[in-house]
């Protein structure tokens, strides 16, 4: 049976129960504390003490007392959520998402400069998910994720997808902290998936900007006008169907100039469906000896960033840059594909696909033909 305001004060030493799972707790010192037992999401049955019997600050009344026995139950019925990990919520509930984010993000990221590309990256995903910033971590859900992945999903599908990654991070980290419970609203199996189109496919559907073959000549020619190092490393980009990332990070140790080749290591490697990269080798024409020889050899990275304080390489949006300087609407990746149809279109040399699909290190056919 319920308890009444004159059981409470009276009860003699135990656990005298008032239903719903609501207990009063007196110890033989004659210490009252209200507990509440339930079966927590892993099956097990638990008892939880969470506050003193009394009507001062700080204490609870019996109605007071019924009513968080009913908040545990209803989260329990509704969100699955443990009334222990509850609790603690209520003891870490002021952090914000932005300050959770900034100092998971400087502990994850110690010992980078601050133009490390990582660092950037990070920086600008925060700043993505400005919708996010003043909330409570426990009060993130998939509703808040979505509309402030909304804002950036179809302008900007790539960078969008990796932001989600860092967000999904992120709220791992707090759940594991205990500032907040539940399934991860960033997570994308089984979640957002349902709710949000495939960043890699709205990314197909946009492309990458490129340009006519027959207009490739007058691009170069443009470059090779432009003073900045950025110019030499499209320059040689081009000239081998290079990935951004993978000219951006060409080091000295890699060449072989005796050999006339470039061996781009495994781990640089981007390959689709390729479990396992192999590194790739770029025989290197004399225009791209010649470029590369030009650079003054300062550290390990052939092509520099000149606006940094630090040997670093050129960001990817600064090869962009030097494209559009030059009067072109392309990018690196855009630049491959002009070399694809370039290929493909040829009749004085009549290249064979596979010849051409290994210049840009694409995987051809199946296990059994590779």
């Amino acid at each position: 049976m319920a308890l009444n305001s004159s059981q409470v004060k009276s009860k003699q030493p135990g656990a005298h129960a008032d239903g719903g799972g609501l207990y009063l707790i007196v110890r033989d010192t004659g210490e009252r504390v209200w507990g509440f037992r339930f079966t927590a999401p892993d099956g097990k049955r638990a008892m939880m003490e969470f506050g003193t019997v009394g009507d001062k600050p700080g204490e609870l009344t019996l109605t007071a007392a019924r009513d968080q026995a009913r908040e545990y139950r209803l989260a329990l019925k509704k969100d699955g959520v443990d009334p222990r990990h509850k609790k603690q919520l209520a003891a870490k509930g002021d952090v914000t998402f932005e300050s959770y984010w900034r100092a998971k993000a400087a502990e994850w990221l110690r010992g980078r400069s601050e133009r490390d590309e990582e660092v950037l990256a990070w920086t600008r995903s925060l700043r993505d998910l400005s919708k996010l910033h003043d909330k409570k971590l426990h009060e993130i859900d998939t509703t808040h994720v979505v509309e402030a992945l909304k804002l950036i999903w179809w302008k900007k599908p790539v960078s969008a997808g990796r932001t989600r990654e860092r967000l999904e991070r992120v709220l791992s980290a707090a759940k594991v902290e205990k500032h907040r419970t539940g399934e991860n609203p960033a997570a994308w199996r089984d979640n957002l998936k349902h709710l949000l189109p495939s960043p890699r496919k709205l990314n197909r559907k946009k492309g990458h900007a490129s340009i006519n073959y027959e207009r490739a000549p007058a691009l170069m020619a443009a470059l090779a006008y432009d003073p900045y190092p950025v110019a030499r490393c499209v320059e040689v980009g081009i000239l081998c169907c290079s990935r951004s990332q993978e000219i951006r990070l060409m080091e000295w140790d890699e060449l072989n100039f005796a050999k006339r080749t470039w061996l781009i290591p495994a781990e640089k490697m981007k390959i689709k469906g390729e479990a396992d990269p192999k590194p790739h080798l770029v025989p290197l024409t004399d225009a791209a000896i010649a470029i590369i020889q030009s650079m003054p050899r300062v550290g390990r990275y052939v092509f520099p960033s000149n606006h940094a304080d630090e040997h670093q390489p050129f960001r990817a949006n600064a090869l962009v840059g030097a494209i559009k300087r030059a009067g072109f609407a392309a990018t690196m990746h855009g630049m491959r594909t002009t070399f694809r149809n370039w290929g493909a279109d040829d009749r004085e040399h009549n290249f064979r696909r596979e010849v051409l699909e290994f210049c840009l290190s694409h995987r051809v056919g199946d296990e059994a033909e590779l």
